[in-house]
């Protein structure tokens, strides 16, 4: 395959060459650490770049090398050692030759790195390696005996790369340095004076105008592309020009020699049977953009593309934070600011003050109970978040401290305020994360209730048009409130990813980007436009023209990737090479079982019980169990669903069960410990999982329910826990149903090939795996990267347990936020995995992504993956999808 063929497939960006100008020199500086020039100031002194120096420590003579790895090898150890780069650049070179060859001409290869390891780049420089012996580079059987390694952080290798082109098409100059004993030799021919052989000659007469747009200029990706694209006019003449320099369109050799930079001016031309077209694509393709490698303006669906992020985004203020929910959005901006609420401390009498509470809470229930029952329609599992607050409406320690100090003579509103300000206060002093989470709702319902007892206090009114929210934080219940309304994004200063506001956001479908920074936001003016790249998690406040018509362009791109997935979301899962993953959904309650079905899921891999338990005031019975079940079969005719026994504890206590205070709670009594506690309750809720199967297999003569058991950390565990489902079974006389396991404790996986011999399958729950994995919460935003579900440790012990899976004949899904990524999505289908659980909104995108790879490839790049060091490494890898197509 010829350089870099299939790195740009698809790509048809048309941009006129004043807004590509405007977008380059509008680019907002690298931060502190960075050792590159800031793009803006690099671009208004490309032509006072300095050019690269060669010394002889640079370059290795007369190597005995015989593999492409030991020189690369070679080449990635020099620039470590010469503080080139800050890590091993070896697995970035090999990506590039893994995605295409490297091979120039005459003997002559330049490896260089992915752009994914660009950050990995403290200084540009080169690296030489001689082979006079050569070595095979490439499946053409081209051999090369000079190697030019290169780190490129800025432009400064341009003048070098243009010299050796100049002298790589000089076929007895190349033989020369690449068997010359003196580096002096290879010195001055690279770093004296250039002697350009490419002459100036006269343009056709059909021709056009195109701008460089690509940052780097046009060295070997964008020359490639060219090159390879204008011999597809066999029968056609076509020169580009640069100033005083014109190539051979289908030279790349000669292309690199015109030396041409960013804002450079080509003129392309062309004589011959296909003149016309070949001129307009040429001139259209550099005008577009060659080397996106990693942030392609697709304008048509690709289903390894995704949506990348804008890149160089410029305007008034760039302001970046955490993405909580992918998308893009361009609007006016409307800012929530924080409202505060006047009220006196003394009340009137007593009774009159609990009347008025008593007259909020019941209105304020009212209002989350139709603000719930609006969210269920477009959001069903996220909806029980303010089922939550309305029973904190309830709880009898807050309304105790409210009702005590109403009767010491405060008023209703302060006397509400200062009982939830004590639960807050207290939950701010609590190291879990999750606990601390907790606090948005009990601020929530307590300004909810404040604003009733104080009616002219009103809420802010949106406007009837488009609109990006900025806030200082958004609560749970406001953020689900705009569900209906004509916003487009959401930016908040404080916050993470895995808050309930971003929870509703992703439900909602509102790109939105948190944890901008205190005081980032509310200050701003209203009604100024704003570009919110969730992608990108940054927020563009006052956008130029160009990041405005870019922004545009997006949009476009992810309506047409939502419209695409959703062409297809009822077909199955299946690579291109006929490997089938199945692609069920996570629920947390009977109503969204629907949403299954709605969105192409092929059954529930995860029917989370613990709705039963918290949304009732006590244990619930067998029989309002059973109800429950069955609603969810009814709607799931034909369909697996895998019943996990409730998951209590953690982060998920109930208010009627004894649960002592535990210091961490997430290594303590929960999951299925907490159900060997209380062995009364756990039977209670297997006979209602069984007696609920033996009825379906009494209506339909089938049954799909599959019992999976959540913490198990050793055989022990397991052996109870099955020991006790089985008797449960046996007195009911239901059918035998399959048994498995949550791998989410680090000890289930090392012991995988033993437990693997008598469960009947294994689900991996990511998120806990993850957190007990890397001993580290994931609601803590001071903890939590994006790269950290690729960390290879990990992705170990997910491999570890798929192979003690088949080596046993049993199957393993993933259930967990890592699931519904499609880029670990193709991660983990090249582990192996057979299922792969997510939100129903999720099953397309995932979907889409594994019908458009072949199983082989995958197997792989997940090989690759698991021999990285770092879950930086990882992640760069599978946000390109090249080596896939």
């Amino acid at each position: 395959m010829s350089f870099l063929k299939n790195l740009f497939g698809g790509a048809d960006k048309v941009t006129t060459s004043a807004e590509q100008q405007a977008v380059a020199s509008a680019v907002e500086p690298e931060p502190a650490h960075s050792n590159k020039m800031p793009d803006s100031e690099a671009d208004n002194q490309v032509e006072q770049v300095s050019p690269l120096t060669i010394t002889a420590q640079q370059i290795h003579i007369n190597k005995p090398f015989t593999s492409k790895e030991q020189v690369l090898d070679c080449i990635a150890q020099t620039m470590l050692a010469q503080g080139l780069v800050s890590d091993n650049y070896l697995e970035a070179l090999m990506a590039r030759e893994s995605k295409v060859s490297t091979y120039l001409i005459n003997g002559v290869a330049i490896p260089h790195g992915v752009n994914e390891a660009k950050s990995l780049v403290k200084q540009t420089g080169v690296v030489i390696v001689q082979v006079p012996k050569g070595i095979v580079w490439n499946a053409n059987g081209d051999v090369a005996k000079l190697f030019v390694g290169i780190a490129a952080a800025g432009d400064e290798h341009l003048s070098l790369l243009q010299k050796l082109t100049e002298v790589v098409m000089d076929e007895g100059l190349a033989e020369q340095l690449a068997t010359t004993a003196d580096a002096n030799h290879i010195i001055q021919a690279l770093g004296g004076q250039s002697q350009s052989t490419t002459q100036l000659e006269e343009d056709f007469s059909i021709q056009a105008t195109a701008t460089v747009v690509d940052e780097a200029g046009m060295h070997a990706r964008p020359a490639s592309l060219l090159s390879e694209h204008a011999m597809e006019y066999p029968n056609t003449e076509i020169r580009l020009r640069n100033a005083n320099r014109s190539s051979n369109a289908k030279s790349m050799a000669g292309l690199l020699a015109m030396g041409a930079k960013l804002g450079d001016s080509l003129v392309v031309s062309a004589q011959g049977e296909q003149a016309h077209d070949a001129v307009e694509a040429l001139a259209k393709m550099i005008t577009a953009g060659l080397d996106t490698e990693s942030d392609n303006q697709h304008a048509t669906y690709n289903p390894l593309a995704g949506l990348a992020p804008m890149p160089s985004p410029a305007g008034h203020l760039v302001l970046q934070g955490l993405a909580a929910s992918p998308g893009i959005a361009y609007a006016e901006i409307v800012i929530l600011r924080e409202h505060k609420f006047t009220f006196t401390k003394e009340g009137t009498d007593a009774a009159h003050e609990l009347s008025e509470l008593k007259r909020a809470l019941e209105q304020a229930a009212n209002e989350l109970e139709i603000l719930q029952q609006k969210l269920m329609q477009k959001a069903p599992s996220e909806a029980a978040i303010i089922k939550a607050q309305t029973l904190l409406l309830r709880d009898e320690t807050i309304l105790q401290s409210s009702h005590d100090l109403i009767y010491q003579g405060c008023s209703a509103p302060w006397g509400w305020q200062q009982a939830l300000d004590s639960q807050i206060d207290y939950l701010s002093t609590v190291e879990d994360e999750r606990l601390r989470a907790r606090m948005a709702d009990l601020k929530d319902i307590r300004d909810r209730v404040i604003r009733l007892l104080q009616p002219q206090q009103n809420d802010v009114v949106f406007p009837d048009h488009d609109f990006i929210l900025l806030a200082r934080d958004l609560t749970p219940s406001q953020t689900a409130g705009l569900e209906g309304r004509p916003i487009k994004g959401i930016a908040t200063e404080l916050g993470g990813p895995n808050s309930h506001m971003a929870i509703l956001a992703r439900a909602l479908g509102i790109p939105a980007v948190v944890g901008i920074g205190d005081g980032a936001l509310c200050q701003l003016a209203q009604e100024t436009t704003a570009v919110i790249d969730a992608q990108g998690a940054c927020l563009v406040v006052g956008p130029d023209q160009p990041t405005e018509q870019q922004a545009k362009v997006w949009i476009n791109t992810w309506q047409e990737i939502q419209q695409a997935q959703a062409a297809q979301q009822h077909e199955p899962a299946t690579t291109l090479d006929g490997r089938r993953i199945e692609v069920v959904c996570n629920i947390a309650k009977p109503q969204d079982a629907s949403a299954i079905v709605a969105h192409g899921g092929e059954g529930a891999g995860l029917l989370r019980t613990e709705f039963l338990f918290e949304s009732s005031e006590q244990e619930p019975t067998v029989e309002q169990q059973i109800e429950a079940f069955k609603a969810i079969v009814a709607e799931l005719p034909g369909k697996p669903l895998v019943v996990r026994t409730a998951d209590i504890g953690g982060d998920k206590p109930v208010s009627w069960l004894d649960m002592p205070h535990e210091d961490n709670p997430f290594l303590g009594v929960r999951g299925v410990r907490l159900s060997f506690k209380h062995p009364d309750m756990f039977k209670r809720q297997l006979e209602a999982i069984y007696r609920t199967a033996k009825w379906q297999k009494e209506q339909t003569g089938a049954c799909g329910l599959h019992i999976m058991f959540p913490m198990i950390a050793k055989m022990s565990e397991w052996q109870r826990a099955s020991s006790i489902a089985e008797s449960v079974r046996q007195q009911w006389n239901a059918p035998v149903l399959p048994l498995g396991i949550m791998v989410e404790v680090p000890s289930a996986a090392l012991v995988a090939d033993n437990l693997a011999k008598y469960v009947d399958f294994f689900s991996i729950g990511s998120n806990d795996l993850t957190q007990y994995t890397l001993a580290m919460d994931r609601l803590n935003p001071e903890l939590c990267h994006a790269a950290d579900s690729y960390h290879p440790g990990l992705l170990r012990l997910i491999e570890m347990t798929v192979k003690a899976a088949d080596a046993n004949g049993k199957w393993v899904g993933v259930c967990g936020n890592m699931a519904a990524d499609p880029n670990i999505a193709c991660l983990l289908v090249g582990l192996g995995v057979h299922e792969l659980s997510v939100s129903p909104a999720n099953v397309p995108a995932v979907k889409n992504i594994i019908r458009s790879v072949s199983f082989t490839k995958l197997q792989a790049k997940a090989q690759r993956a698991l021999s990285m060091c770092s879950s930086e490494a990882v992640m760069a890898m599978y946000q390109n999808h090249d080596d896939l197509i």
